[in-house]
């Protein structure tokens, strides 16, 4: 099965993530065990958004609640190439990658590369993930409470299965 198809049949954040660590095993050849994913109500700000976070030499990547509650409200069909980019982008940022711009620009290749790799352009969410890896920008109308949404600072663990290399 490919990666594409995987994501297609990915259900929930978690399988969103092994899809994302997929995606960069195959483009850039690297991999991180033991990453832990937390969801915090991070809230947004007029225009502002910190979509997620990878707090520098942990083991976890912290995903802000707040959008993904916004897009569940506005529009759906966005969560799962969301999800994807963000994870992506915060997963690279895992593996030593610390400059932003060189993560953008990770980012966006990965997703040119597993979603328009037939050579054609992508189309439904494949098509909307390179967008978001471009120019995430653009979706704010979708991913942003209008003036704002107070945060929350109670985390949520996801439970991750690590697979099992040994033997």
């Amino acid at each position: 099965m490919s990666i594409h198809e995987d994501f297609e049949k990915a259900k929930d954040v978690k399988e969103i993530f092994e899809v994302v660590k997929d995606s960069v095993r195959a483009t850039l050849n690297e991999s991180r065990a033991g990453i832990d994913l937390g969801l915090v109500d991070l809230g947004n700000s007029h225009n502002q958004l910190l979509s997620a976070y990878y707090p520098v030499g942990s083991n976890i990547i912290v995903l802000n609640k707040t959008p993904l509650k916004r897009v569940t409200e506005t529009k759906p069909d966005l969560m799962k190439p969301y999800v994807f980019v963000v994870l992506l982008h915060e997963y690279i940022h895992s593996l030593g990658y610390l400059d932003e711009a060189t993560v953008r620009k990770l980012t966006h290749r990965i997703t040119k590369t597993i979603f328009n790799s037939s050579g054609k352009t992508a189309q439904g969410a494949s098509g909307i993930i390179t967008e978001m890896a471009e120019d995430m920008t653009k979706f704010f109308p979708f991913l942003l409470y209008p003036g704002g949404h107070p945060a929350d600072d109670k985390m949520h663990l996801i439970e991750l299965e690590e697979p099992d290399y040994i033997g």
